[in-house]
Protein backbone atom coordinates (compact mmCIF):
# COMPACT_ATOMS: atom_id res chain seq x y z
CA UNK A 1 0.00 0.00 0.00
CA UNK A 2 1.34 3.43 -0.85
CA UNK A 3 1.91 6.26 1.63
CA UNK A 4 -1.19 8.26 0.71
CA UNK A 5 -3.39 5.27 1.43
CA UNK A 6 -1.72 4.66 4.76
CA UNK A 7 -2.36 8.28 5.76
CA UNK A 8 -6.00 8.19 4.64
CA UNK A 9 -6.68 5.15 6.76
CA UNK A 10 -5.05 6.39 9.98
CA UNK A 11 -8.33 7.86 11.17
CA UNK A 12 -9.71 4.32 11.43
CA UNK A 13 -8.03 4.13 14.84
CA UNK A 14 -9.98 7.04 16.35
CA UNK A 15 -13.41 6.13 17.74
CA UNK A 16 -16.03 8.87 18.04
CA UNK A 17 -19.66 8.80 19.13
CA UNK A 18 -22.09 10.34 16.65
CA UNK A 19 -25.90 10.76 16.92
CA UNK A 20 -27.68 8.16 14.84
CA UNK A 21 -29.76 10.78 13.07
CA UNK A 22 -26.54 12.36 11.76
CA UNK A 23 -25.72 9.19 9.82
CA UNK A 24 -27.05 8.15 6.42
CA UNK A 25 -26.78 4.99 4.30
CA UNK A 26 -24.43 4.83 1.35
CA UNK A 27 -26.41 5.25 -1.90
CA UNK A 28 -24.90 2.06 -3.34
CA UNK A 29 -25.50 -0.15 -0.31
CA UNK A 30 -29.18 -0.90 -0.88
CA UNK A 31 -28.62 -1.64 -4.55
CA UNK A 32 -26.09 -4.31 -3.57
CA UNK A 33 -27.38 -5.81 -0.35
CA UNK A 34 -31.07 -4.85 -0.31
CA UNK A 35 -32.90 -3.44 2.68
CA UNK A 36 -34.92 -6.35 4.05
CA UNK A 37 -32.18 -8.22 5.84
CA UNK A 38 -33.04 -10.02 9.07
CA UNK A 39 -31.69 -8.08 12.05
CA UNK A 40 -32.98 -10.37 14.82
CA UNK A 41 -29.71 -12.14 15.62
CA UNK A 42 -27.70 -8.92 15.57
CA UNK A 43 -30.28 -7.15 17.71
CA UNK A 44 -30.18 -9.91 20.33
CA UNK A 45 -26.37 -9.92 20.39
CA UNK A 46 -26.08 -6.15 20.84
CA UNK A 47 -28.83 -6.04 23.45
CA UNK A 48 -27.17 -8.87 25.40
CA UNK A 49 -23.59 -7.59 25.26
CA UNK A 50 -24.27 -3.88 25.21
CA UNK A 51 -21.44 -3.49 22.69
CA UNK A 52 -21.38 -2.76 18.99
CA UNK A 53 -18.39 -2.69 16.68
CA UNK A 54 -17.72 0.87 15.44
CA UNK A 55 -19.22 1.88 12.12
CA UNK A 56 -16.99 3.13 9.33
CA UNK A 57 -18.23 6.44 7.92
CA UNK A 58 -17.20 9.35 5.70
CA UNK A 59 -16.79 12.87 7.02
CA UNK A 60 -20.32 13.76 5.86
CA UNK A 61 -21.85 10.90 7.88
CA UNK A 62 -22.31 8.49 4.97
CA UNK A 63 -21.97 4.94 6.22
CA UNK A 64 -19.38 2.82 4.46
CA UNK A 65 -19.54 -0.20 6.72
CA UNK A 66 -22.18 -0.92 9.36
CA UNK A 67 -25.58 -0.40 7.75
CA UNK A 68 -27.09 -3.36 9.61
CA UNK A 69 -25.58 -2.17 12.87
CA UNK A 70 -26.99 1.32 12.29
CA UNK A 71 -30.53 0.03 11.63
CA UNK A 72 -30.28 -2.28 14.64
CA UNK A 73 -29.26 0.56 16.96
CA UNK A 74 -32.16 2.63 15.68
CA UNK A 75 -34.51 -0.25 16.43
CA UNK A 76 -33.04 -0.63 19.94
CA UNK A 77 -33.50 3.07 20.67
CA UNK A 78 -29.83 4.02 20.96
CA UNK A 79 -29.07 7.71 20.49
CA UNK A 80 -25.43 7.49 19.41
CA UNK A 81 -23.18 5.00 17.66
CA UNK A 82 -19.43 4.47 17.84
CA UNK A 83 -17.84 5.37 14.51
CA UNK A 84 -14.49 5.64 12.82
CA UNK A 85 -14.20 8.42 10.27
CA UNK A 86 -12.20 7.81 7.13
CA UNK A 87 -11.03 10.19 4.40
CA UNK A 88 -10.90 8.50 1.01
CA UNK A 89 -8.49 9.57 -1.69
CA UNK A 90 -10.83 8.57 -4.52
CA UNK A 91 -14.26 7.16 -5.26
CA UNK A 92 -12.55 3.93 -6.34
CA UNK A 93 -11.11 3.49 -2.87
CA UNK A 94 -14.43 4.35 -1.23
CA UNK A 95 -16.33 1.75 -3.27
CA UNK A 96 -13.65 -0.83 -2.72
CA UNK A 97 -13.76 -0.39 1.05
CA UNK A 98 -17.58 -0.58 0.91
CA UNK A 99 -17.20 -4.01 -0.69
CA UNK A 100 -14.16 -5.15 1.28
CA UNK A 101 -15.68 -4.38 4.67
CA UNK A 102 -18.58 -6.67 3.86
CA UNK A 103 -16.44 -9.66 2.97
CA UNK A 104 -16.65 -10.89 6.55
CA UNK A 105 -20.43 -11.20 6.45
CA UNK A 106 -22.31 -14.12 4.94
CA UNK A 107 -23.42 -12.98 1.52
CA UNK A 108 -25.84 -14.39 -0.98
CA UNK A 109 -24.87 -15.21 -4.52
CA UNK A 110 -26.86 -12.26 -5.86
CA UNK A 111 -25.17 -9.88 -3.42
CA UNK A 112 -21.74 -11.03 -4.59
CA UNK A 113 -22.69 -10.47 -8.22
CA UNK A 114 -24.02 -7.00 -7.43
CA UNK A 115 -20.77 -6.27 -5.62
CA UNK A 116 -18.97 -7.29 -8.78
CA UNK A 117 -21.07 -4.93 -10.89
CA UNK A 118 -20.02 -2.08 -8.56
CA UNK A 119 -16.29 -2.83 -8.62
CA UNK A 120 -16.13 -3.76 -12.31
CA UNK A 121 -15.02 -0.25 -13.40
CA UNK A 122 -12.26 -0.41 -10.80
CA UNK A 123 -11.26 -3.89 -11.98
CA UNK A 124 -11.11 -2.60 -15.55
CA UNK A 125 -8.74 0.17 -14.50
CA UNK A 126 -6.61 -2.37 -12.72
CA UNK A 127 -6.50 -4.56 -15.81
CA UNK A 128 -5.47 -1.60 -17.97
CA UNK A 129 -2.84 -0.57 -15.44
CA UNK A 130 -1.44 -4.10 -15.32
CA UNK A 131 -1.35 -4.29 -19.12
CA UNK A 132 0.46 -0.93 -19.28
CA UNK A 133 3.09 -1.94 -16.76
CA UNK A 134 3.71 -5.33 -18.35
CA UNK A 135 4.09 -3.99 -21.90
CA UNK A 136 7.81 -4.46 -22.83
CA UNK A 137 8.27 -1.15 -24.66
CA UNK A 138 7.01 0.84 -21.68
CA UNK A 139 10.08 0.21 -19.57
CA UNK A 140 12.63 -0.46 -22.30
CA UNK A 141 12.03 2.43 -24.70
CA UNK A 142 10.70 5.26 -22.59
CA UNK A 143 10.97 4.89 -18.82
CA UNK A 144 9.24 8.24 -18.36
CA UNK A 145 5.97 6.76 -19.61
CA UNK A 146 5.80 4.52 -16.59
CA UNK A 147 5.44 7.61 -14.41
CA UNK A 148 2.60 9.06 -16.49
CA UNK A 149 -0.20 10.03 -14.06
CA UNK A 150 -2.75 8.71 -16.58
CA UNK A 151 -1.29 5.26 -16.00
CA UNK A 152 -0.93 4.99 -12.20
CA UNK A 153 1.18 2.38 -10.52
CA UNK A 154 -0.48 -0.87 -9.50
CA UNK A 155 0.28 -0.14 -5.87
CA UNK A 156 -1.94 2.95 -5.99
CA UNK A 157 -5.02 0.77 -6.23
CA UNK A 158 -6.83 -0.23 -3.06
CA UNK A 159 -6.93 -3.72 -4.52
CA UNK A 160 -3.29 -3.96 -3.58
CA UNK A 161 -4.46 -4.86 -0.09
CA UNK A 162 -5.87 -8.14 -1.40
CA UNK A 163 -3.96 -10.98 -2.94
CA UNK A 164 -6.10 -11.81 -5.97
CA UNK A 165 -4.14 -14.99 -6.74
CA UNK A 166 -4.35 -14.39 -10.48
CA UNK A 167 -1.61 -15.12 -12.97
CA UNK A 168 -0.64 -12.83 -15.84
CA UNK A 169 -3.04 -14.42 -18.32
CA UNK A 170 -5.96 -14.23 -15.92
CA UNK A 171 -5.22 -10.55 -15.23
CA UNK A 172 -5.95 -9.81 -18.89
CA UNK A 173 -9.71 -10.31 -18.37
CA UNK A 174 -11.70 -7.85 -16.27
CA UNK A 175 -14.27 -10.48 -15.28
CA UNK A 176 -11.52 -12.61 -13.73
CA UNK A 177 -10.42 -9.71 -11.54
CA UNK A 178 -14.01 -8.99 -10.49
CA UNK A 179 -14.62 -12.63 -9.60
CA UNK A 180 -11.43 -12.70 -7.51
CA UNK A 181 -12.43 -9.56 -5.61
CA UNK A 182 -15.93 -10.70 -4.66
CA UNK A 183 -15.24 -14.43 -4.38
CA UNK A 184 -17.15 -15.89 -7.31
CA UNK A 185 -14.56 -18.33 -8.61
CA UNK A 186 -13.90 -17.40 -12.23
CA UNK A 187 -14.75 -14.62 -14.63
CA UNK A 188 -17.14 -16.80 -16.61
CA UNK A 189 -19.26 -17.40 -13.49
CA UNK A 190 -19.45 -13.68 -12.79
CA UNK A 191 -20.30 -12.90 -16.41
CA UNK A 192 -23.23 -15.36 -16.37
CA UNK A 193 -24.48 -13.92 -13.09
CA UNK A 194 -24.29 -10.38 -14.42
CA UNK A 195 -26.37 -11.29 -17.48
CA UNK A 196 -29.01 -12.97 -15.31
CA UNK A 197 -29.27 -10.13 -12.80
CA UNK A 198 -29.48 -7.45 -15.47
CA UNK A 199 -32.35 -9.37 -17.10
CA UNK A 200 -34.06 -9.90 -13.73
CA UNK A 201 -33.78 -6.19 -12.95
CA UNK A 202 -35.49 -5.36 -16.25
CA UNK A 203 -38.27 -7.81 -15.41
CA UNK A 204 -38.64 -6.22 -11.96
CA UNK A 205 -40.11 -3.09 -13.55
CA UNK A 206 -43.28 -4.90 -14.67
CA UNK A 207 -43.20 -8.15 -12.70
CA UNK A 208 -41.46 -7.56 -9.34
CA UNK A 209 -42.66 -10.84 -7.81
CA UNK A 210 -41.38 -12.92 -10.72
CA UNK A 211 -38.05 -11.07 -10.60
CA UNK A 212 -37.73 -11.90 -6.90
CA UNK A 213 -38.39 -15.57 -7.66
CA UNK A 214 -35.66 -15.45 -10.30
CA UNK A 215 -33.08 -13.92 -7.95
CA UNK A 216 -33.97 -16.26 -5.11
CA UNK A 217 -33.55 -19.20 -7.48
CA UNK A 218 -29.98 -18.03 -8.15
CA UNK A 219 -29.34 -17.84 -4.40
CA UNK A 220 -30.83 -21.24 -3.67
CA UNK A 221 -29.74 -23.16 -6.76
CA UNK A 222 -26.99 -21.77 -8.95
CA UNK A 223 -25.85 -18.89 -11.10
CA UNK A 224 -26.07 -21.09 -14.17
CA UNK A 225 -29.75 -21.80 -13.48
CA UNK A 226 -30.43 -18.06 -13.54
CA UNK A 227 -28.31 -17.61 -16.65
CA UNK A 228 -30.08 -20.38 -18.57
CA UNK A 229 -33.39 -18.73 -17.73
CA UNK A 230 -32.12 -15.44 -19.16
CA UNK A 231 -31.53 -17.16 -22.51
CA UNK A 232 -35.18 -18.22 -22.80
CA UNK A 233 -37.62 -15.94 -24.70
CA UNK A 234 -39.33 -13.50 -22.38
CA UNK A 235 -42.88 -14.90 -22.51
CA UNK A 236 -41.78 -18.48 -21.88
CA UNK A 237 -39.51 -17.25 -19.11
CA UNK A 238 -42.45 -15.56 -17.37
CA UNK A 239 -44.49 -18.77 -17.59
CA UNK A 240 -41.67 -20.75 -16.00
CA UNK A 241 -41.22 -18.22 -13.19
CA UNK A 242 -44.97 -18.08 -12.66
CA UNK A 243 -45.11 -21.87 -12.32
CA UNK A 244 -42.37 -21.72 -9.67
CA UNK A 245 -43.96 -18.75 -7.90
CA UNK A 246 -47.32 -20.51 -7.58
CA UNK A 247 -45.81 -23.77 -6.36
CA UNK A 248 -46.69 -25.79 -9.43
CA UNK A 249 -42.99 -26.47 -9.96
CA UNK A 250 -39.93 -26.21 -7.76
CA UNK A 251 -37.29 -25.87 -10.47
CA UNK A 252 -37.10 -24.50 -14.02
CA UNK A 253 -36.72 -28.06 -15.27
CA UNK A 254 -39.95 -29.14 -13.61
CA UNK A 255 -41.70 -26.03 -14.94
CA UNK A 256 -40.54 -26.78 -18.47
CA UNK A 257 -41.84 -30.35 -18.22
CA UNK A 258 -45.18 -29.10 -16.96
CA UNK A 259 -45.44 -26.56 -19.76
CA UNK A 260 -44.48 -29.16 -22.33
CA UNK A 261 -47.14 -31.53 -21.05
CA UNK A 262 -49.70 -28.77 -21.39
CA UNK A 263 -48.36 -27.94 -24.88
CA UNK A 264 -48.50 -24.29 -23.89
CA UNK A 265 -45.55 -23.51 -26.09
CA UNK A 266 -47.45 -24.40 -29.25
CA UNK A 267 -48.68 -21.45 -31.35
CA UNK A 268 -52.34 -22.25 -30.58
CA UNK A 269 -51.84 -22.38 -26.83
CA UNK A 270 -49.79 -19.22 -26.38
CA UNK A 271 -53.04 -17.37 -25.65
CA UNK A 272 -55.31 -17.99 -22.72
CA UNK A 273 -58.25 -18.22 -25.09
CA UNK A 274 -58.64 -18.90 -28.80
CA UNK A 275 -58.81 -15.90 -31.07
CA UNK A 276 -62.44 -14.88 -31.07
CA UNK A 277 -61.95 -12.72 -34.18
CA UNK A 278 -60.94 -15.52 -36.48
CA UNK A 279 -63.66 -18.06 -37.35
CA UNK A 280 -61.24 -20.19 -39.30
CA UNK A 281 -58.78 -20.22 -36.43
CA UNK A 282 -61.49 -21.13 -33.93
CA UNK A 283 -62.72 -24.00 -36.08
CA UNK A 284 -59.20 -25.31 -36.68
CA UNK A 285 -58.50 -25.07 -32.99
CA UNK A 286 -61.50 -27.13 -32.03
CA UNK A 287 -60.46 -29.80 -34.50
CA UNK A 288 -56.83 -29.72 -33.45
CA UNK A 289 -57.35 -29.63 -29.70
CA UNK A 290 -60.04 -32.27 -29.39
CA UNK A 291 -58.33 -35.25 -27.73
CA UNK A 292 -58.79 -38.78 -28.98
CA UNK A 293 -60.30 -39.92 -25.69
CA UNK A 294 -63.29 -37.57 -25.92
CA UNK A 295 -66.33 -39.32 -27.32
CA UNK A 296 -69.15 -37.10 -28.49
CA UNK A 297 -72.20 -37.56 -30.65
CA UNK A 298 -74.16 -35.28 -32.93
CA UNK A 299 -77.28 -37.45 -32.79
CA UNK A 300 -80.46 -35.93 -31.41
CA UNK A 301 -80.57 -36.12 -27.65
CA UNK A 302 -82.92 -35.00 -24.93
CA UNK A 303 -81.08 -32.25 -23.07
CA UNK A 304 -80.99 -32.57 -19.33
CA UNK A 305 -79.57 -30.33 -16.64
CA UNK A 306 -76.12 -31.54 -15.64
CA UNK A 307 -75.27 -33.02 -19.05
CA UNK A 308 -71.69 -32.41 -20.10
CA UNK A 309 -71.29 -31.19 -23.66
CA UNK A 310 -68.60 -30.05 -26.10
CA UNK A 311 -69.11 -26.74 -27.89
CA UNK A 312 -69.13 -26.81 -31.69
CA UNK A 313 -70.73 -23.69 -33.12
CA UNK A 314 -70.92 -23.52 -36.95
CA UNK A 315 -68.90 -20.98 -38.89
CA UNK A 316 -72.03 -19.06 -39.86
CA UNK A 317 -73.67 -16.74 -39.10
CA UNK A 318 -71.04 -14.09 -38.47
CA UNK A 319 -72.80 -12.57 -35.48
CA UNK A 320 -71.94 -15.71 -33.51
CA UNK A 321 -68.20 -15.16 -33.83
CA UNK A 322 -67.77 -14.14 -30.13
CA UNK A 323 -69.30 -17.42 -28.95
CA UNK A 324 -67.12 -19.48 -31.29
CA UNK A 325 -64.13 -18.79 -29.06
CA UNK A 326 -65.49 -21.65 -26.95
CA UNK A 327 -65.31 -24.21 -29.78
CA UNK A 328 -63.44 -27.25 -28.50
CA UNK A 329 -64.23 -26.52 -24.82
CA UNK A 330 -66.62 -28.53 -22.67
CA UNK A 331 -69.26 -27.18 -20.31
CA UNK A 332 -72.27 -28.31 -18.28
CA UNK A 333 -75.93 -27.67 -19.14
CA UNK A 334 -77.63 -25.69 -16.38
CA UNK A 335 -81.02 -24.87 -17.94
CA UNK A 336 -83.17 -26.14 -20.80
CA UNK A 337 -85.78 -24.24 -22.83
CA UNK A 338 -85.94 -22.90 -26.37
CA UNK A 339 -82.14 -22.90 -25.99
CA UNK A 340 -79.77 -24.61 -23.59
CA UNK A 341 -77.74 -22.72 -21.02
CA UNK A 342 -74.18 -24.04 -20.78
CA UNK A 343 -71.93 -23.15 -17.85
CA UNK A 344 -68.38 -22.53 -19.12
CA UNK A 345 -67.10 -21.30 -15.79
CA UNK A 346 -66.34 -17.70 -16.64
CA UNK A 347 -69.69 -17.20 -18.42
CA UNK A 348 -72.99 -18.88 -19.25
CA UNK A 349 -73.68 -19.49 -22.96
CA UNK A 350 -77.14 -19.59 -24.51
CA UNK A 351 -76.88 -22.12 -27.34
CA UNK A 352 -78.91 -24.18 -29.76
CA UNK A 353 -78.90 -27.95 -29.53
CA UNK A 354 -77.00 -28.00 -32.81
CA UNK A 355 -74.20 -26.02 -31.18
CA UNK A 356 -73.26 -28.77 -28.73
CA UNK A 357 -72.25 -32.40 -28.77
CA UNK A 358 -73.03 -34.54 -25.75
CA UNK A 359 -70.15 -36.25 -23.98
CA UNK A 360 -71.15 -39.88 -23.64
CA UNK A 361 -70.70 -41.65 -20.31
CA UNK A 362 -68.17 -39.33 -18.66
CA UNK A 363 -66.20 -41.00 -15.89
CA UNK A 364 -66.99 -40.02 -12.26
CA UNK A 365 -63.44 -38.70 -11.87
CA UNK A 366 -63.99 -36.42 -14.83
CA UNK A 367 -67.15 -34.95 -13.33
CA UNK A 368 -65.42 -34.18 -10.03
CA UNK A 369 -62.41 -32.52 -11.65
CA UNK A 370 -64.58 -30.67 -14.19
CA UNK A 371 -66.64 -29.10 -11.40
CA UNK A 372 -63.44 -27.84 -9.77
CA UNK A 373 -62.24 -26.38 -13.07
CA UNK A 374 -65.52 -24.53 -13.68
CA UNK A 375 -65.45 -23.16 -10.14
CA UNK A 376 -61.90 -21.83 -10.60
CA UNK A 377 -62.78 -20.35 -14.00
CA UNK A 378 -65.33 -18.15 -12.22
CA UNK A 379 -62.59 -16.45 -10.18
CA UNK A 380 -61.13 -13.38 -11.83
CA UNK A 381 -58.12 -13.47 -9.48
CA UNK A 382 -56.56 -16.58 -11.03
CA UNK A 383 -53.15 -15.61 -12.41
CA UNK A 384 -52.47 -15.66 -16.15
CA UNK A 385 -50.51 -18.90 -16.12
CA UNK A 386 -53.25 -20.58 -14.12
CA UNK A 387 -55.86 -19.45 -16.64
CA UNK A 388 -53.84 -21.00 -19.44
CA UNK A 389 -53.71 -24.32 -17.65
CA UNK A 390 -57.43 -24.24 -16.83
CA UNK A 391 -58.31 -23.45 -20.44
CA UNK A 392 -56.20 -26.33 -21.62
CA UNK A 393 -57.75 -28.71 -19.10
CA UNK A 394 -61.21 -27.62 -20.24
CA UNK A 395 -60.55 -29.17 -23.64
CA UNK A 396 -59.83 -32.65 -22.31
CA UNK A 397 -61.58 -35.48 -20.50
CA UNK A 398 -58.50 -36.90 -18.79
CA UNK A 399 -55.44 -35.39 -17.18
CA UNK A 400 -52.09 -36.66 -15.97
CA UNK A 401 -50.83 -36.49 -12.38
CA UNK A 402 -48.70 -33.36 -12.96
CA UNK A 403 -51.69 -31.44 -14.29
CA UNK A 404 -53.88 -32.46 -11.37
CA UNK A 405 -51.14 -31.41 -8.96
CA UNK A 406 -51.11 -27.98 -10.55
CA UNK A 407 -54.91 -27.80 -10.28
CA UNK A 408 -54.55 -28.49 -6.56
CA UNK A 409 -52.07 -25.61 -6.24
CA UNK A 410 -54.32 -23.15 -8.09
CA UNK A 411 -57.26 -24.19 -5.93
CA UNK A 412 -55.34 -23.74 -2.69
CA UNK A 413 -54.16 -20.28 -3.72
CA UNK A 414 -57.70 -19.15 -4.56
CA UNK A 415 -59.10 -20.54 -1.32
CA UNK A 416 -56.42 -18.58 0.55
CA UNK A 417 -57.42 -15.43 -1.34
CA UNK A 418 -61.05 -15.93 -0.32
CA UNK A 419 -60.11 -16.51 3.31
CA UNK A 420 -58.07 -13.30 3.39
CA UNK A 421 -60.90 -11.30 1.77
CA UNK A 422 -63.42 -12.60 4.30
CA UNK A 423 -61.07 -11.80 7.18
CA UNK A 424 -61.00 -8.15 6.18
Amino acid sequence: MNTSQTQSLKSFDVIEYVPLNHLKPHPRNEAIYGRNENLTDLMEAIALKGYVRPLLIKTDGTIISGHRRWRTLLALGWEKAPVQVCHFESEDEELFVLIAENRQRQQTTVQKIREGMIVEPLARKLRNCYAFQTTPHTSNLDPVLSQNPQHPSMENFPLGRFNLNLNGKQMQLTENIVAAIVGLGCGRTYRKGRVAIQAADLLHTDEPKLAEVWLEMMNQRSIDAGYQLAKIPEEKRKMILDAIATGAAKTPKQAKILLKEQTIFSPIDMKAEPDSQSPTSAENQSLTDKPDDIKTTQQEFTPAIGTWVMIKIPLVPKERIPQRKWNGFWGRITAVGMTVKVDMGSEILSLLLSDVEVIENPQPDFCQVAERILRLQRFDTVHEFGKMILNRMQKRLSWDAATLTYLDAVEQIELAHRAIEQAF
